[in-house]
């Protein structure tokens, strides 16, 4: 689902999160897709924050740094939007061809979206068309927003050739690494630092998505809280590091109270879902995001749901060379790539 795009080669997936800027090239060939690059590098507390840059500085420098490090050539790039300035939508519009659909779309959108039509970037996908309606999945990004992504990849020489919205990117990981689970109900949730989105995807429909102000910082913070440690200190506790310094019972007790609150929100998200499609079950949900591996949170998702949990892969399907990336290399980036691998897997 992207806003602007053009079907060429592969472009650069270029990842910006809250805690990190990942950058990740794939390269296709006759057995599938293998892994070209695949990098990381943090960020700062406050530098993104829900998506939106408030130091661009700090980020082109970090990009620039991955794309000297890992010595870039493909310079047209794919990043994607997310937050409260993007708005996904499935509505019924009056059957209309495709050329009346484009020109009357602003208007047509306007009564969906909760911005100013000449402030936003409007894209759609028509799922189905009937006799008189047509069901479509409409998509609005704040023009300010995907404007500092565009500048971003520009200030560091690269072109943007698409820009994306996380969740479809994630679908687009998803469909690649698990094709025989394309006909299932899922979802798809990724706990970010400071977002949460999920998707609710079957046979390459989007049916449903939100986005939630909840992520992977609410665990850092209150560890830094109970123990008067650095944010730094308190993300190594929280992913099972520096655990000597601080009560091990305490830290477990923090994460589960966390924990408890991400369950809450994903179950409130998919009952909703099951009010509007009663008759349909979801028979998995996959979880991606640097906090997908706080401890235990699997089974407190799991034991709310009441649906299977499991983490996402999004190398599942993919080649790699072991002398550059090791098994251990990849098991410990996967929950933190799947945005990027479906940013990598776009054609411009």
């Amino acid at each position: 689902m992207p806003l602007f795009a053009k079907k060429e080669r592969l472009a650069l997936g270029v990842d910006v999160g809250s805690s990190s800027v990942k950058l990740v090239e794939l390269k296709e060939g006759e057995g599938g897709y293998r892994i070209a690059r695949l990098a990381l590098h943090p960020l700062p507390p406050g530098v993104v924050v829900e998506r939106s840059i408030m130091d661009t500085t700090m980020v082109v420098e970090a990009l620039k740094g991955l794309i000297s490090s890992q010595r870039v050539k493909n310079k047209k790039a794919a990043v994607a939007v997310a937050g409260h300035s993007v708005i996904v939508k499935k509505v019924v519009f009056p059957k209309m061809t495709a050329k009346e659909l484009e020109e009357n779309l602003p208007i047509e959108a306007e009564r969906y979206i909760p911005f100013e039509i000449r402030d936003v970037n409007l894209d759609y996908h028509v799922i189905s068309s009937g006799d008189e309606e047509m069901e479509v999945l409409l998509v609005a990004a704040k023009r300010d927003l995907v404007d500092d992504y565009i500048a971003l990849l520009r200030e560091a020489r690269l072109e943007p050739a698409v820009v994306d919205v996380d969740v479809f990117a994630i679908q687009g990981a998803f469909e690649l690494n698990y094709p025989q689970e394309t006909g299932d109900l899922v979802a798809l949730c990724d706990i970010g630092a400071s977002i949460m989105s999920i998707n609710v995807v079957k046979a390459g429909e989007s049916l449903f998505t939100r986005d939630i102000s909840i992520g992977g910082n609410l665990y850092t913070e209150e560890i830094q809280k109970e123990f008067g440690v650095s944010f730094e200190e308190a993300e190594g506790v929280k992913l099972g590091r520096g655990l000597e310094k601080v009560d091990p019972t305490k830290v477990e007790r923090i994460l589960d109270r966390v924990s408890h609150m991400v369950s809450m929100e994903i179950a409130k998200s998919l009952d909703f879902f099951s009010a509007t499609y009663p008759e349909d079950k979801i028979k998995r949900l996959y979880l991606t995001g640097g906090s997908s591996k706080v401890p235990r949170l699997r089974d407190i998702i799991e034991e709310r749901t009441k649906i299977p949990v499991e983490g996402l892969n999004p190398f599942n399907n993919l080649t790699a060379d072991p002398r550059e990336f090791s098994p251990e290399y990849l098991q410990e980036m996967a929950p933190l790539m799947a945005v990027g691998v479906g940013l990598a897997l776009r054609k411009v």
